[in-house]
């Protein structure tokens, strides 16, 4: 896929000269535009940079040319159509980072915590993880749920895009959109290898990454033949997880039950990686491939003086993705295609309080066409997109009959986005998306369909006040679509005892897309010493909200929780975020600090809890950062991160709830030595942090209070390493 900045440096280096007759394809690309008022270009106005001879007699023509000055991701921020960062690999090899969420926790605007399953979960602009969207290379990945991050090594990783603010090409959500953009072929050699130890519950777990690139044929010194280049990635990991969970139970104030859970899951994964670049004639072809795999066994223990269980589970995941990006300049502009497919099976088996497997199967394949073309320094896009996701599998509870499960969910979508100059040097970005959804699912005979369309808007302006600030303004309509496992008529149970904190899943085949109106305006200034500084209100107006909803169909029923359409809500929220050097001073030069800020006011204004907030949403989240650069010259570096993520109501229909604020701490040292390698130590969840939640409900009569305390070990990385 590629990149925002590819474009934007390509549209800022035109020739703009000489005027010729458009061919057959800029009149169809006028046509394709006519409703954003796109003026189809020259050839002349429109040949890159890259091409010899750019006037009619072979002359050379005088290009202009913006000279970027700073970090580029510092200027990617400042000059994106909507707001952007853009970390590249230069950025993360500073960093001196183990994993990818290492490089997230120091992005503007990103929270990265552990949730209440173990997992590790994103937040942008203080929203739930669902309203962030995380994409691999431009492509929704198969599985459910946010991608094991915290495993990923940072070597992995090219550059990664955070999209704050929807435009017409970036749909996304309403919290904001993540493509993490795999390792590419470069022409120069190089070999990585990466050794890491990692302890936790006193359990060390190995993990391994080499990786080779460079030239493929060719002359690797001479670039202006374009040679062929090739990357080549492995990892090996063994991952331990789990949680200790402490429960009570109070009935009528007097407690009633007490009990204390363990899950321990041991895990071990592998990855291959494989990236191929190189030129077809005047053609820029990227072809890539990923393979992965794991397995493990696991085990769930309640300790309870009237109902103690255990319970055992083996899991079994294979996934692939691939993909292919082909570039081509046309006299009216450039042409990128992608088609990239995805697929993992999961096999998970359960023995204990209830038996239970299931054997899921899960594809995406994507197909996306950009055209873009410019007026001066003023961009133009179009394009064009189909998606289909689809899974099924089987499932059976018990000794009952096994369910045959099916569903899917395809998207097309045509869009385009134009920009024009507007006095005091505002540019306005006016976008349009029109989707198509298809949503189906089927268990066993019963058959449940949706089909949706939708328009989607989007307005940006960029104003600048001075040399090293500006105003954005940002408004835009999109939808978050269920997964295919959201809208499956089929319950999986809870592993172990059910209660109102541990109930099973229920599917729901009436799942609606949920519908967002977003508006931000924010400020934006450099700071000095490669600093930056933000502000923004923003504003998300959500129709057919998707909560999880947790209930009883009757007094002798088990406890479920199910994804549901709970009505309308607002969000208003205030975020900062600012980088700067610690300090002037010799001592204080290389460090740099960082801190995010998120205060949020959510308000149900429809359905049968109007007034109350949306169900999981904090109030307030921020984190704060202190950081020393790796440096290839040498010496020492590290740091340290504190995250703050403050209460939320967990309400129900049928229960009132609060989840209690928490916080984290993270940090790490290590030492660079030139021309031999790295080593770095890193200790994760300090303190613990625990996740407390409390639950009021009525039963029979009486009133029950469910608290509940999720505990995660710290964890210890130690990680050595050399590059040739």
């Amino acid at each position: 896929m590629p990149s925002p900045h590819t474009t934007l440096l390509f549209a800022r280096r035109l020739p703009l000269a000489q005027t010729l007759r458009p061919n057959a394809l800029a009149a169809a690309m006028a046509v394709l535009c006519l409703g954003l008022g796109v003026a189809p270009l020259s050839q002349a106005q429109m040949m890159g940079t890259d091409e010899p001879g750019a006037g009619p007699s072979g002359s050379g023509q005088q290009l202009r040319e913006v000279v970027i000055s700073g970090r580029r991701s510092l200027e990617e921020r400042f000059m994106a159509t909507g707001s952007m960062v853009v970390v590249d690999r230069q950025d993360i090899e500073r960093m001196g980072v183990d994993s990818v969420t290492d490089v997230l926790s120091q992005l503007p605007g990103l929270q990265v915590n552990t949730n209440a399953s173990g997992n590790v979960e994103i937040r942008m602009r203080g929203l739930d993880s669902s309203a962030t969207r995380v994409m691999v290379d431009g492509q929704r990945t198969a599985g459910r749920g946010q991608m094991p991050l915290d495993q990923w090594p940072a070597d992995l990783i090219e550059r990664i895009e955070i999209v704050r603010s929807p435009t017409a090409e970036y749909a996304g959500s309403s919290g904001g959109t993540v493509n993490i953009v795999l390792r590419q072929a470069n022409p120069q050699r190089s070999t990585t290898l990466r050794l890491t130890d990692a302890i936790a519950w006193d359990k060390h777990q190995a993990r391994l990454w080499a990786s080779r690139s460079g030239p493929v044929g060719g002359d690797a010194k001479d670039l202006t033949n374009a040679p062929w280049a090739s990357f080549s990635g492995v990892w090996l990991a063994d991952q331990l997880s789990g949680a200790d969970v402490e429960r009570e139970q109070y009935t009528g104030g007097v407690l009633s039950q007490r009990s204390e859970s363990e899950s321990r899951s041991r895990r071990q994964d592998w990855w291959l990686i494989q990236r191929l670049n190189g030129r077809i004639g005047r053609d820029q072809v990227a072809l890539s491939g990923r393979l992965s795999g794991s397995s493990g066994s696991g085990r769930f223990e309640t300790r309870s003086a009237t109902n103690p269980s255990l319970e055992n589970s083996q899991t079994q995941r294979q996934s692939w993705q691939l993909g292919g990006d082909w570039t081509r300049r046309l006299p009216i502009g450039k042409l990128d295609t992608n088609l990239a497919g995805s697929g993992q099976d999961d096999g998970q088996e359960r023995q204990g309080v209830v038996n239970f497997k299931e054997d899921r199967q899960e594809s995406t394949w994507q197909l996306k066409s950009k055209l873009t073309g410019a007026r001066e320094s003023l961009l133009w896009m179009a394009g064009v997109e189909y998606e289909t996701r689809s899974g099924k599998g089987q499932s059976q509870l018990g000794t009952g009959a096994a369910e045959q499960l099916s569903s899917g969910i395809d998207r097309t979508a045509l869009w385009g986005q134009n920009e024009w100059a507007l006095p005091y040097k505002t540019t306005l970005t006016l976008g349009l998306r029109a989707e198509s959804v298809q949503l189906r699912s089927a268990v066993d005979a019963n058959r449940a369909s949706q089909r949706l369309d939708f328009w989607q808007p989007s307005l940006h302006t960029r104003t600048p006040a001075g040399e090293s600030a500006q105003w954005r303004l940002n408004w835009a309509r999109l939808t978050r679509q269920p997964t295919v496992w959201d809208i499956l008529d089929r319950n999986v149970p809870s592993q172990g005892i059910n209660s109102i904190s541990n109930p099973d899943t229920l599917g729901n085949p009436s799942l609606r897309p949920e519908i967002t109106q977003t508006f931000d305006l924010g400020w934006e200034q450099r700071l000095a010493g490669q600093g930056q500084l933000g502000l923004s209100v923003f504003a998300r107006q959500v129709e057919d909200v998707i909560a999880t909803q947790v209930f009883q169909a009757n007094a002798a029923a088990p406890w479920t929780e199910q994804r549901q359409n709970i009505g309308s809500a607002r969000t208003l929220g205030l975020e900062a975020d600012i980088k700067r050097p610690l300090s002037e001073e010799a001592w204080g030069r290389d460090w740099m600090w960082r801190a995010t800020a998120t205060v949020l006011d959510s308000q149900l204004s429809s359905g049968p809890r109007e007034g109350q907030a949306i169900p999981g949403q904090a109030r307030y989240t921020g984190s704060l950062g202190l950081t020393k650069p790796m440096r290839r010259s040498g010496g020492f570096f590290g740091g340290a991160s504190l995250t703050l993520t403050g209460p939320s109501a967990l309400n129900t229909a049928v229960a009132t709830g609060r989840e209690s604020s928490r916080t984290t701490l993270e940090a790490h040292v290590g030492q660079s030595i030139p021309r031999t390698g790295f080593w770095r130590v890193g200790v994760y969840n300090i303190g613990d942090a625990p996740l407390r939640r409390s639950r009021l409900y009525d039963s029979a009569g009486q009133q029950i209070t469910d608290l509940s305390t999720t505990r995660y070990a710290p964890r210890i990385f130690a990680s050595v390493g050399t590059q040739f």
